[in-house]
């Protein structure tokens, strides 16, 4: 089967390939190990789905969990959070407008920026496990997340907004997707 995002010519054909790997409808994504969505975020495919074909190419995201006890007998707890990718000015206003009236933080890397520290968004026993918002530069963040990508995505992707949501709030978790959605039309 011929890799369908090789022939990718824009980050609006990433988006769409995008949602269709999240609605299982595409089997790989360069730069992910699995087949599909990790099981915690199944829940949160359809607005991930909507935001990708509005062109927002998401990479990565998670629920917000309030605390529990964990397989290894931790603590754990996650903020609400996603990153990727958007060209679009008009859509970056629009989502950025619509997290800051929700109080969710944006973050944002654009072409050139130096790198970003990011904000903690998983704790085991507060221990920082995963961050988000952290990005070591466009270029190595492009190379690590969409190899046998098109090159003419790529180079539209060198051009476009690494963009990230996180709920500042520890467990709480719609208030970043209904910002999203409105944002998106969802």
């Amino acid at each position: 089967m011929p890799n369908p995002w090789k022939n990718a010519r824009t980050v609006a054909d990433l988006g769409q390939l995008m949602a269709d790997w999240l609605e299982g409808r595409i089997r790989t994504w360069p730069g992910y190990g699995d087949t599909r969505p990790d099981d915690e975020t199944r829940h949160l495919i359809l607005p991930l789905a909507s935001a990708n074909r509005a062109g927002y190419v998401t990479t990565n995201s998670q629920p917000g969990l309030a605390p529990s006890r964990g397989y290894d007998g931790r603590t754990w707890r996650q903020r609400a959070a996603v990153d990727g990718w958007i060209a679009d000015p008009q859509l970056l206003d629009r989502i950025r407008t619509q997290a800051t009236r929700a109080g969710i933080v944006v973050i944002t890397n654009q072409p050139g920026d130096r790198s970003h520290p990011g904000m903690p968004a998983t704790e085991a026993d507060t221990e920082v496990t995963t961050g988000f918002g952290w990005s070591p530069g466009h270029r190595r963040l492009i190379s690590s997340t969409f190899p046998g990508v098109g090159s003419q995505a790529i180079r539209e992707l060198r051009k476009a907004t690494h963009t990230t949501l996180i709920d500042p709030v520890w467990g709480r978790e719609h208030r970043l997707w209904s910002a999203l959605n409105k944002a998106t039309g969802y």
